[in-house]
């Protein structure tokens, strides 16, 4: 059985995630309240090297996470909420005598 386009952009959503240094990227752009940042306070920000912060931020773009914006010299960054809402369907408890957390 083949993956549906659905299930392999769902992979690329959770895999963009899957990093702890995406993590801290995320979190970094979700207190930046939508405004997001240009990729030069990112990086003073996050505290990783260039080519590291790069390389995660192509793996967020690859899952639709974050948007990349060019503004006159600057690429600015802003997380994409799109994929939460896309991807959201209710949970159907499998055993009704388990308490949820």
């Amino acid at each position: 059985m083949k993956p549906t386009p659905k299930q392999e952009i769902m992979a690329e959503f959770f895999n963009a995630l899957a990093h702890p240094r995406r993590q801290m990227i995320f979190k970094v752009l979700q207190e930046a309240d939508g405004n997001g940042l240009p990729f030069h306070r990112l990086l003073h920000r996050t505290g990783l090297k260039r080519a590291t912060l790069a390389f995660h931020l192509g793996k967020m773009r690859a899952g639709r996470i974050v948007k990349r914006q060019i503004k006159g010299p600057e690429t600015w960054l802003t997380l994409d909420y799109t994929p939460f809402f896309l991807f959201h369907e209710p949970i159907k408890r499998l055993d009704k005598s388990l308490p949820i957390a």
